[in-house]
């Protein structure tokens, strides 16, 4: 799949398990990372997860103290 697919592939699953639920926090943290990192960046980030069973996770570049708690890198983890 391409990382625009693997994206909307996880942004329906969110809709579908609903509030709460691991898929939907994990949609959440996708969309989060297209306002850091924009569209390009994500997905293929996204293809690169899903080639090494990989997820895409948020992270901070300073403590978050210092930051006012918004993480702003994309990394795959």
């Amino acid at each position: 799949m391409t990382g625009k697919e693997l994206f909307d592939h996880h942004q329906s699953a969110a809709l579908r398990s609903g509030f709460g639920s691991p898929e939907f926090r994990y949609g959440n943290l996708l969309f989060e990372a297209l306002k850091i990192e924009g569209e390009e960046n994500v997905f293929q980030k996204l293809e690169e997860a899903s080639l090494t069973g990989k997820r895409i996770a948020l992270s901070y570049s300073v403590t978050p103290e210092s930051n006012e708690g918004e993480p702003d890198l994309v990394v795959v983890i």
